[in-house]
């Protein structure tokens, strides 16, 4: 693999590391919120942790559609997922081989 072939292979493993990174922090995010809101007894904080758990949950399905778009996430296909993350692997190690 030349040069330029490594590049654009890392090109787009970074931004593919970058929007699960992003997905992750997402699904982390609408754990919080759902565990904020059993843990208030407040009505008010409740709206707003509803509101923001909400809000997350946008987030996680605009982050995870834009990686499904874009080959970078197989939610429905989890052999191809699989497949997936070992074809990363492989390029992985030929990056630093």
């Amino acid at each position: 693999m030349g040069i330029m072939d490594k590049l654009k292979t890392a090109g787009k493993m970074r931004d593919e590391l970058i929007a699960t990174e992003l997905l992750v922090s997402a699904k982390a995010t609408v754990r919080t919120y759902a565990v904020a809101i059993t843990e208030t007894a407040s009505p008010e904080v409740r709206k707003v942790l509803k509101k923001q758990l909400d809000e997350a949950i946008d987030n996680h399905a605009k982050i995870a559609n834009y990686m499904m778009k874009n080959g970078m996430y197989y939610a429905h296909d989890v052999n191809k997922q699989l497949e997936h993350d070992k074809e990363k692997i492989e390029k992985s190690l030929e990056l630093v081989n």
